[in-house]
């Protein structure tokens, strides 16, 4: 008996502490959490400007890195960092002798071949065109002249034949009866004094000894022209009229180059050999270019105002073009290049104006305006953008070429709009509607709004809220309230 009334003391007091644990603690919270709390927001109207954001660095307005086309040994360096160059200032070079050989004489042979073409295309000389007519005269006179050698060697041979003729016969007789008589005579009056012991000393011995040889010739020209014809004689006689022929051939062929050297001068020149005339002055010229180029490649020259940043080569040592020799900085103006995705891009035109906000010069005012857009897409890590240039305006801030930057870009500005914060503002992902929760009867109501310009912070609503509204933001559910409350939430 004693034993049961502990049990039923103990079962009371459990009961009443499982009461008083309900009645000053879980009927509190199980009261509040039947109770939503909203965060609430008065609409307005005001001002709003749409922006678009974009991340980037902030680089110099132009920059060159300049190399060497040619290969060679560095002759000369000229700058040195930091120092300013204006465009067109030589910076450094090669050693150019053998390129400057090269270039000039590609000029002398230009030169030649301009020449040549000019030759050929100048009307004939007066005095020219005499010689070649007298050159032709001279070759026909040639011509006569070996023609009569023909007709004189072919006459002779003829002759061989032929004998003398009874004139000649009677010549030879006449010489050889006269020599006969002189003979005769001489003999005589040399008789006359044969016995004197010095006669051989008298001339009358010395005339019988001519007549004697006189004798002798007549009658050997006589017995002459009754031999007959031998083959050396024929040989002979031939070999004139051969010779006699071909000097024929010789002679008419300088007749023909002097003729053609005249037709050449009095037509000019042939259309081909102009051609190839005028082809050698283009190459010729296009040497010269080539040489000229291979020069101006062994010079490295500022293609724009600006400060030199690098400089990789020494004189004395060959130019390497893994690496750029000197790079040249334009820092007159900076400028930022930003991408913009598809679906913002549309809203950005050139002329926008801009507030930069650079991580290293936290809360400095710069503005700057879009110059550019990128008429085609990028497409980075599956999203497709368009790279907008941004210009800052002057400012006296100290901007340093890779300073990174966000670019704030101001699309429009409209006033006295009604206007909602974003957090305020759900879009439904299916339909792609947006709409508030509205405050009707002190319950959250959804109602659908449309929507104007937008940015960071707020939203233009264009329809579906008036001035003064209230619209609701749900923070926390009584049910997450109960839940955290048991289990030692927050």
């Amino acid at each position: 008996m004693k034993r049961f009334l502990i049990v039923l003391v103990l079962v009371a007091m459990i009961a009443a502490g499982g009461w008083f644990a309900y009645d000053h603690y879980l009927a509190p919270i199980q009261a509040q959490s039947n109770t939503p709390t909203y965060e609430t927001f008065t609409v307005q109207r005001g001002a709003i400007a749409s922006t678009v954001s974009a991340t980037g660095s902030i680089e110099p307005n132009d920059q060159a890195s300049l190399i060497f086309r040619g290969v060679g040994m560095v002759n000369e360096v000229m700058v040195t960092v930091g120092q300013s160059v204006k465009s067109g200032q030589l910076l450094a070079q090669l050693d150019t002798t053998d390129l400057t050989l090269t270039l000039a004489n590609a000029k002398v042979a230009q030169e030649i071949a301009a020449a040549q073409l000019a030759k050929l295309e100048a009307p004939p000389d007066l005095m020219d065109v005499a010689a070649a007519q007298a050159a032709v005269e001279v070759a026909q006179a040639g011509v006569a002249s070996a023609e009569a050698a023909l007709a004189s060697a072919q006459a002779s041979y003829r002759n061989l034949f032929a004998g003398p003729s009874d004139a000649q016969q009677v010549i030879n007789e006449a010489q050889l009866r006269q020599a006969e008589i002189a003979l005769k005579q001489a003999q005589q009056a040399y008789n006359k004094i044969k016995d004197q012991p010095d006669a051989g000393m008298y001339p009358q011995a010395q005339q019988l000894e001519q007549a004697t040889v006189n004798y002798e010739v007549a009658k050997a020209q006589a017995a002459k022209t009754v031999e007959p014809v031998n083959q050396a004689q024929q040989a002979q006689g031939l070999n004139q009229i051969a010779q006699a022929q071909s000097a024929i051939r010789q002679a008419q062929a300088q007749v023909v180059n002097a003729r053609n050297n005249l037709d050449k001068l009095l037509e000019g020149p042939k259309e081909e050999d102009l051609t190839i005339a005028r082809a050698q002055v283009k190459q010729a010229q296009l040497n010269v270019l080539q040489a000229e180029n291979a020069l101006a490649n062994a010079r490295l020259i500022a293609p724009i105002d600006g400060v030199v940043s690098q400089v990789n080569i020494k004189a004395g040592e060959i130019a390497n073009n893994a690496r750029p020799a000197i790079v040249l900085t334009d820092l007159s103006q900076f400028k930022m290049k930003v991408l913009v995705d598809e679906i913002d891009v549309r809203q950005v035109a050139v002329g926008q104006n801009v507030r930069l906000s650079v991580d290293a010069l936290p809360g400095a005012e710069i503005t700057g305006k879009v110059t550019e857009i990128s008429p085609t897409a990028s497409n980075i890590n599956n999203v497709v953008a368009y790279e907008v240039t941004v210009v800052p305006d002057a400012t006296d801030q100290p901007l340093r070429v890779g300073m990174s930057a966000t670019a704030i870009i101001t699309t429009a500005n409209v006033d006295d709009v009604i206007l909602a914060p974003n957090r305020f503002i759900t879009i439904d992902r299916n339909t792609g509607e947006a709409y508030v929760f509205k405050m009707v009867n002190g319950e959250p109501v959804r109602q659908q709004v449309e929507l104007g310009l937008r940015n960071e912070r707020e939203s233009q609503i264009l329809a579906g809220l008036q001035d003064g509204d209230q619209i609701a933001f749900v923070t926390q559910s009584s049910e997450e309230r109960l839940r955290g409350a048991l289990f030692g939430g927050n």
